[in-house]
């Protein structure tokens, strides 16, 4: 993944309906022995706020700002969006 590249995430909480999201600026692509994508991010917006608002550890990366049409579409299905960009 390219470095400078803007990214969005959602991290979906499947029980409540709940789903969190936030935006960031990819930094260094590691090679760590944990996972096969690794990516840092440096996260724009409330980070302090996402260490206690992140309700699984596995969440869904993409390309761009995706977080108005996201926010859209989760308030007409009826999911609880929180924005912490």
């Amino acid at each position: 993944m390219s470095v400078g590249q803007q990214v969005t995430f959602i991290d979906p909480e499947y029980a409540s309906g709940r789903w969190v999201g936030f935006t960031g600026i990819i930094r260094s692509n590691p090679m760590l022995e944990m996972c096969r994508t690794q990516q840092d991010v440096a996260i724009q917006g409330d980070w302090k706020r996402l260490v206690n608002e992140v309700p699984d550890s596995h969440g869904m990366m993409a390309y761009g700002d995706w977080l108005k049409p996201l926010g859209y579409a989760a308030g007409k299905i009826g999911l609880c969006w929180v924005d912490l960009s």
